[in-house]
């Protein structure tokens, strides 16, 4: 994956996380936004089994997503968390999400002074059957979609289903394929384009799961994000809001929206 393309996938996790999303996994807290995940000294690998976010309460929501389970992760989870702190002095709350194969693990490590606890969210308690049921009737007849429902089409491939990954993958894009929201579309596709590259090892059925995403929607997304990029940097030169607007075609409204999030 392009760095391009993983800066706007990163993007749309925290989009899609943003505010009250992470409900999913049973936290109350809100996203704010998304954040660094290459620490001093120990690269963290920015991909679908890497995912902190900064919460409203000062403190960051570390994602691991499993599909098998060895107790050394838990060191590596460690010592990503430890170099975090150091950093910033945060708290970090570190959330292992187990595919449904997982039933049980451990969540607790003692490295003599060092004690180390993680909290682990099993898929299998989740079925898939029925929330693919469930989801695809609210949009068959147009309801709207809460952000835990967008969660549970992302992660559908994770519960207990009775049907292959692949299938479930194929099926989950279908879905994201019908949603009204552009915006939404692309930002669930990345993300099931990490999943599918994450779990899919055969070449043919990864290539195969690409083509049926709408990649158009996340190319214009890498568009979109490159051209607002383009009017920041004329902005904080003292171009016009009016001048911006003429020279990228974007709205006055989003260059403005824009010139206030460089201000702040």
């Amino acid at each position: 994956m392009s760095a391009q393309h993983e800066d706007v996938v990163m993007k749309s996790i925290m989009e899609l996380f943003r505010g009250d999303a992470v409900k999913f996994f049973g936290i109350d807290k809100q996203v704010i936004s998304a954040a660094p995940t290459e620490l001093s000294h120990i690269p963290v690998q920015k991909n679908i089994n890497d995912w902190v976010l900064y919460a409203d309460d000062d403190s960051y929501l570390h994602f691991e997503f499993q599909t098998d389970y060895d107790k050394k992760d838990l060191a590596r989870f460690m010592v990503s968390d430890a170099m975090l702190y150091y950093n910033d002095g945060k708290p970090i709350k570190t959330i292992v999400v187990y595919s449904a194969d997982i039933e049980e693990t451990i969540t607790t490590l003692d490295a003599g002074s060092i004690k180390y606890q993680v909290d682990a969210f099993y898929m299998f308690k989740l079925d898939g059957d029925k929330t693919y049921e469930n989801i695809k009737a609210k949009i068959d007849s147009g309801k709207q979609l809460t952000k835990q429902d967008l969660m549970s089409i992302v992660f559908l491939t994770l519960m207990k289903n009775s049907v292959d990954k692949v299938t479930r993958l194929e099926q989950s894009v279908e879905l994201s394929k019908k949603l009204n929201s552009h915006d939404e579309q692309g930002q669930i596709q990345a993300m099931l384009g990490l999943l599918a590259e994450k779990f899919i090892k055969d070449p043919d059925e990864l290539k195969r799961l690409k083509e049926l995403m709408s990649m158009g929607v996340i190319a214009e997304m890498i568009r979109d994000d490159a051209i607002k990029e383009v009017a920041r940097k004329l902005l904080m030169r003292g171009i016009s809001v009016e001048a911006v607007s003429e020279d990228t075609g974007l709205s006055e409204a989003i260059i403005r929206n824009l010139k206030a999030e460089i201000a702040i």
